[in-house]
């Protein structure tokens, strides 16, 4: 993989891993980058859960569910890398009908993905046709001629871990009279907000109960200090999230900020494949601005990730937010919601190294992020600081409006938490 001669030129041949360009792995630099596998930020942008299924039955291919390790071989003379989107896998090789299938929906498919980096061919694919669009009580009542709608203009995303399934979740944008469009009908100038809106997996109870949850999660955890957007509003059995990868720039246009997981900042090129903590902490401390900044940050986030039981904490659920000619930091949270009570039992996902049966031993971790420069003994005095706030978590929970039936599931993990900081050395 390389970047154009023209796109350099147009950078003042500026070398930087922020916004401008296509993955903090890989600066804007003449080198040609080669991998034994895709490059992990692809698996950011290809389409899955729903949206991948969608596209598999527009383009005629058999369903695979998700990107395999080895992409098509193409050289950097194939002329169809090229044209069909301007990205190539440098791979060891395979021609593979379910690699050729993941090539396939990305190049058609990732023409509006989350985050600011689009493959060029699906991005210039032309729309359906004009929409009027719906109004909110449409969506609301999860009509069929609106999920339909979204689905074929590829506005689903995936949702959930591979054990998880995926919730129906949809990347839409609201016009300047109120009314919704999928993500990609809609052109800059029109946008009023653009939003990620989610809906149960299924009927049952608990999926509900998960769901619901995901609101007042969020308002607890800005109690606590870590980084949240703006709010988040659950209304008749479906939750609204305002997105925070699109904003509105001062001449007017449509902002779309880079956004990137921990998984292609590791270099994982897999779905859901097991990584510990460790290598996302290292990660993350190779590409943030202010790495100890941020590596707190994310001990927080564990932190309330094991105290309030968001098991399913995969690396593709962890982002890093990043602005042209701007910081490069943990993009505030998301997809942060009592997963320990989906029906499916999902044992937390990613781990530290110093971890048993899903609690870390904060000491040791404390003493492991020494490497990246956070310095273990106010660490540990910090960690030990934390723990009559997590006690305080039950509390906090019920102020905020998190159902009763979680708050009680939950609160002898919240004080296992804080015993296990108080006790950090």
């Amino acid at each position: 993989m390389s970047y154009e001669l023209e796109y350099l030129e147009l950078l003042g041949f500026e070398v930087t891993t922020d916004a401008r360009a296509v993955s903090s792995r890989f600066p804007t630099t003449f080198e040609e980058y080669v991998e034994p596998t895709w490059p992990a930020f692809l698996l950011d942008l290809i389409p899955s859960g729903h949206a991948r299924r969608f596209w598999e039955r527009e383009l005629g291919l058999p369903n695979t569910e998700g990107p395999q390790k080895r992409p098509p071989q193409r050289s950097r003379s194939d002329p169809s890398a090229k044209r069909e989107g301007r990205v190539w896998g440098g791979g060891v090789g395979g021609e593979a009908p379910d690699v050729e299938n993941d090539w396939s929906v990305l190049v058609r498919g990732a023409g509006n993905p989350p985050g600011n980096v689009r493959v060029a061919s699906a991005a210039e694919v032309a729309p359906l046709g004009e929409h009027p669009g719906f109004e909110r009580g449409e969506i609301l009542e999860r009509r069929d001629a609106f999920i339909e709608y979204a689905r074929s203009r590829g506005a689903s995303v995936a949702g959930g871990s591979g054990a998880a399934g995926d919730a129906p979740k949809f990347l839409l944008r609201e016009d300047d009279r109120g009314r919704w469009h999928a993500d990609g009908a809609l052109d800059d100038a029109r946008t009023r907000a653009s939003w990620l809106v989610k809906f149960p997996r299924s009927a049952a109870s608990d999926d509900r109960l998960v769901l619901e949850a995901e609101a007042p999660y969020a308002r607890v955890a800005s109690r606590f200090g870590v980084r949240v957007a703006a709010g988040l509003t659950w209304e008749r059995d479906c939750l609204f999230v305002p997105r925070f990868d699109r904003r509105r720039e001062a001449d007017g246009s449509l902002g779309r900020l880079g956004l990137e997981s921990l998984y292609s900042l590791a270099g994982v090129a897999a779905f859901g494949a097991p990584t510990s903590k460790d290598v996302f902490a290292r990660a993350l401390a190779r590409c943030a601005t202010d790495p100890r900044a941020e590596l707190r940050e994310l001990l927080l986030r564990d932190v309330l990730d094991v105290a309030l039981g968001n098991t399913d904490n995969h690396g593709r659920n962890t982002s890093v937010l990043k602005e042209p000619r701007g910081p490069t930091r943990l993009s505030p949270l998301y997809d942060f919601a009592p997963m320990i009570l989906d029906v499916q039992g999902i044992a937390r996902v990613s781990r530290w190294d110093a971890e048993r049966e899903g609690y870390p031993e904060w000491g040791a971790v404390a003493d492991s992020l020494a490497v990246h420069g956070l310095e273990p003994a106010p660490t540990k005095a910090w960690l030990r600081a934390l723990a009559p706030r997590v006690a305080a978590l039950p509390d906090m929970m019920r102020d905020e409006g998190v159902p009763a039936r979680v708050i009680h599931v939950l609160t002898e993990r919240v004080a296992r938490v804080a015993r296990s900081l108080e006790a950090t050395r």
